[in-house]
């Protein structure tokens, strides 16, 4: 047990000089180097005991230089650590004393005055501030009577602007062409016993065109109205401008819009020669006889029609 507690020893001393402790692996007194020991450093060079046949050096070899190694680490570190500088003397004499003892940063404590000189004192100015005060207050009240005059006497803008008017539309006059089949088909429409759709209306505009036949359409945004009329030669009055077909939609009737479109057939009319303007108006159609009388057209006579059977 005390070889036990010698090599614990020992193996405790190498690590604390950061060194490694090597022992005979013998297990028989008297074989090899049994009992021996040896040192290595943290790398594994040896630096003490270690022989070409084994381990040469004994416990206290090892213990005595483990020993020696740790004086001399002591002593080189007490010869380095730098000695403690000594304390500065204190100066004395000369300038008459003045460095030897500090200035005294305590302030003499002032005199008490007595209680009617403290009041007497603190009377004064509390009396001139009261009076800068009441003066302010009164300067501050005359100024919000001031504004609230000023308030009253201004009128109010509370109203609220008006909103932007929505910009009217402008009633456009042209003349037809075959793109404006498909507005016509619901004012075509209107009229009973007429059964034409996009097609048929473009077929038929396109061969009034050429038969020297006028149409003009309304828009209002969108096509509200539409006038068709054609020349016809007659042996007894010359070419007579005829109105076949007015039509205006109902949400834009009593506008001007149907007036506006009968001067643009006169117009027309009159460039070709025309000099008298028929209407033809069924009887069936609403109204339609005053708005005629209203623009001094005259009953002459009463229209009748047939359908032609074709052989």
């Amino acid at each position: 047990m005390a070889e036990v507690g010698s090599d614990e020893k020992l193996r405790d001393m190498a690590q604390h000089r950061g060194l490694k402790l090597l022992k005979s692996r013998k297990r028989k007194p008297g074989v090899g180097d049994y009992g021996k020991f040896g040192l290595t450093d943290a790398g594994g060079k040896p630096l003490l005991g270690i022989g070409a046949n084994g381990l040469e050096a004994s416990a206290e070899d090892v213990e005595a230089y483990l020993r020696a190694g740790a004086a001399g680490s002591w002593k080189a570190s007490a010869e380095s650590t730098p000695a403690r500088p000594a304390p500065k003397a204190r100066p004395t004499g000369g300038n008459d004393g003045k460095d030897e003892y500090p200035e005294s940063v305590i302030r003499p404590r002032a005199k008490r005055r007595s209680v009617g000189q403290s009041e007497s004192q603190s009377r004064a100015p509390s009396k001139g501030r009261n009076k800068a005060e009441k003066q302010s207050a009164d300067q501050r009240k005359t100024a919000a009577k001031e504004a609230a005059s000023v308030r009253l006497a201004s009128p109010r803008n509370d109203r609220r602007p008006d909103p932007a008017p929505v910009p009217e539309l402008k009633l456009v006059i042209r003349t037809a062409t075959a793109a404006d089949a498909e507005a016509l088909v619901p004012l075509v429409r209107q009229l009973s016993a007429v059964k034409f759709d996009e097609l048929g209306i473009a077929r038929n505009l396109k061969a009034a065109l050429k038969a020297d036949a006028g149409m003009a359409v309304a828009e209002l945004g969108e096509v509200v109205g539409c006038c068709a009329w054609a020349v016809i030669p007659m042996i007894q009055h010359g070419p007579v401008g005829r109105l076949t077909m007015l039509l205006v939609t109902e949400a834009h009737r009593r506008k001007g819009i149907a007036t506006a479109l009968v001067d643009e057939a006169m117009t027309s009319l009159r460039k070709a020669g025309c000099t008298r303007l028929e209407a033809m108006s069924d009887i069936e159609v609403r109204n339609s006889h005053n708005f005629f009388r209203a623009l001094k057209f005259e009953q002459t006579s009463y229209r009748f029609a047939r359908s032609i059977d074709p052989k």
